[in-house]
């Protein structure tokens, strides 16, 4: 028996990106309806990371092959992330 390959199934890789990136879409939903209530800026960086995974997801659907990703979404990615720590530290910071 040979190991699958990971082309073998893309109709299920596409479903996946697009469930991950609808659930990406409606956590942004939620954290900017909080921080509309509260302009915690928290939640707005929560907001933008999921708002960056959404596009990230959907941009890897146009890709040829899906499952290689790439340098420039991995940097926008690792940018949001560093953007939440920002805000955590920053709001730690400030309340004291």
């Amino acid at each position: 028996m040979t190991p699958l390959s990971p082309l073998v199934h893309p109709i299920a890789d596409v479903f996946l990106l697009g469930v991950i990136a609808a659930t990406s879409f409606v956590a942004l939903l939620f954290f900017l309806r909080f921080w509309k209530a509260t302009r915690d800026p928290l939640f707005c960086a929560f907001g933008a990371f999921f708002a960056v995974q959404c596009f990230g997801h959907v941009a890897v659907l146009g890709f040829d092959h899906p499952n290689e990703g790439s340098v420039w979404l991995f940097l926008l990615r690792l940018l949001s992330v560093l953007g939440i720590l920002a805000a955590i530290l920053w709001k730690n910071v400030s309340g004291r």
